[in-house]
């Protein structure tokens, strides 16, 4: 997998994620794309020719890269009983794994409706680190892309973390595995997967034998757009369905978010563009096409010309969610295959 690798794209994908998981009452003028998940992980990572093992434990179990479960596992002491999480898409998995925290992130997202009443920490970028402290958890559970951030904060609280990716579907799969065998419940793991993956045969069967667009998938606001590629949510469920990404097939681009320029537009020529727009997203299409008027590349590319450019629906594709990925693959498909 491919990961941001300049400054300046880390950057704003860490600001971009304090508007994401801040508080309802909170807001930001910062216009890049928004990523729960991604910036730095570990370097080994799940690919798609890893050797992949069952869990010889459990005949249904979910074939995963065992070394980078391994790894994420061995980071965890036994069987915690008071954890805090960090992270929207990871507290979705443990209330899937029936597991309560004693703490949870605030968000503009909703959380699971059991954890209502868990203690808030704050956002997942600048968590209220006192009020963590004061919880005694025996790990705090965070998104692994943001682990430099965090780790800056916990670390001089000595306080036990853990992070797991969860920007793809593939690392939210992964993520889930992992984490049921840390708590001990990995029948409840392989259980929810394999009904996910069900939706997402169902998903994958209905695009086959259909032309496979080329897709241009962009995150931003009126000010500002990122195209991102496979390596995101909304990417990895695009890919499965069969799209050509055209950050990596046109533009050969190894960035998981870069930058967007009508250029790059012109020359990828998408017969389909999708935004996230964590802002009003009809201004924010409004404002992307204004600027393809203003390059005189309007009446050259083909998703313009068929109209074919359309806002994704942020409460599913605005964070990366395994729960939400069967109503992800809906919407895509429709907009993929029409």
């Amino acid at each position: 997998m491919k990961y941001i690798n300049s400054k300046w794209g880390y950057a704003a994908v860490l600001i971009l994620l304090a508007t994401t998981v801040a508080c309802g009452n909170e807001s930001s003028t910062t216009e890049t794309p928004v990523k729960e998940t991604t910036a730095e992980a570990a370097t080994t990572d799940t690919k798609a020719d890893a050797k992949t093992e069952s869990n010889t434990t459990d005949s249904a179990a979910v074939q995963v890269d065992e070394t980078k479960a391994a790894e994420l596992q061995a980071q965890f002491q036994g069987q915690p009983s008071k954890v805090v999480v960090a992270s929207v898409a990871i507290a979705e998995i443990l209330n899937e794994l029936d597991v309560t925290p004693v703490g949870v992130p605030t968000s503009t997202i909703a959380l699971p409706e059991k954890f209502k009443d868990i203690q808030p920490i704050g956002s997942a970028l600048k968590p209220d680190v006192e009020q963590v402290t004061k919880l005694q958890p025996d790990v705090v559970l965070g998104p692994e892309s943001i682990k430099d951030s965090l780790e800056k904060q916990f670390k001089p609280a000595s306080l036990k973390t853990a992070y797991v990716p969860s920007d793809s579907l593939e690392e939210l799969k992964l993520s889930t595995v992992v984490l049921g065998r840390v708590f001990n419940q990995e029948q409840k793991a392989n259980e929810f997967i394999a009904s996910m993956e069900q939706q997402e045969k169902d998903a994958v069967s209905q695009a086959q034998g259909k032309t496979a667009p080329k897709v241009m998938l962009l995150f931003g606001s009126a000010e500002s757009f990122m195209m991102m590629n496979e390596n995101t949510f909304a990417g990895s469920i695009a890919k499965k369905l069969g799209a050509s990404n055209v950050v990596t097939d046109v533009l050969k681009s190894e960035e998981t978010y870069l930058p967007l320029n009508m250029e790059n537009v012109v020359t990828a020529n998408p017969d389909v563009i999708l935004l996230v727009s964590h802002g009003d997203p009809e201004a924010a299409i409004q404002k992307f096409e204004a600027d393809v008027k203003k390059n005189g590349a309007w009446e050259k590319l083909n998703a313009f010309k068929n109209k074919r450019v359309q806002a994704l629906d942020y409460n599913l594709f605005g964070v990366a969610s395994i729960v939400k990925a069967s109503d992800a693959y809906k919407e895509m498909l429709g907009l993929l295959y029409p």
